[in-house]
């Protein structure tokens, strides 16, 4: 009996392994009311883009003021990138503070109460960088979403205990606007 349930165990395994994903829906990340229905969030979902040398001698992704925000791809928020940070870095500051107008929500996303975060990804042209609150990331987390340069950030902020199953997306110049799901990559 007990040969019989390994042997099964191995087939489910096997089987699982060949099983063809299932087609997810992919998002336009320059649509800010494009949804990952499949995932249940509004995160924009997609293949992820690494920075390659390629890009980075021919300047692709390199603002005018000379920081190639692709370098974090990879990397935590806390790693240093020309012994800078992520969240130091002046444009990305700068674009965050344009896009987030309440100061508690910014003390979060700018890391002033710590907490885990994936490491940075490129999605879209965008540098994507997620983080939550320490033991309590299902119900407090964050995603900043930049351009390349620098100049623009898109916020999607989650605070279940304020706003349960919803999240708020801050930009600059507009008024946060409230969404479905969660803001986890």
């Amino acid at each position: 009996m007990r040969t019989l349930v390994i042997l099964l165990a191995g087939f489910v395994a096997v089987a699982c392994d060949n099983a063809a994903p299932a087609d997810q829906p992919k998002v336009d990340a320059t649509d800010p009311n494009s949804v990952d229905a499949a995932a249940g969030g509004t995160t924009p979902e997609a293949d992820v883009e690494t920075a390659s040398p390629a890009s980075a001698e021919t300047g692709a992704g390199i603002g005018a003021n000379g920081i190639d925000l692709a370098a974090y791809a990879g990397k935590y928020p806390f790693d240093k990138v020309n012994d800078v940070a992520f969240f130091d870095q002046p444009v990305v500051k700068a674009a965050i503070a344009a896009a987030i107008s309440e100061k508690a929500v910014l003390g979060w996303v700018m890391g002033a109460n710590g907490g885990p975060s994936a490491p940075i990804e490129v999605k879209n042209g965008k540098v994507a960088s997620w983080a939550c609150e320490q033991h309590n990331c299902g119900d407090h987390q964050w995603t900043v979403l930049i351009d390349l340069a620098g100049k623009a950030a898109e916020v999607c902020y989650q605070d279940a205990a304020a706003l349960p199953g919803k999240t708020r997306w801050y930009r600059a110049g507009a008024a946060p606007e409230t969404r479905e799901g969660t803001c986890q990559l």
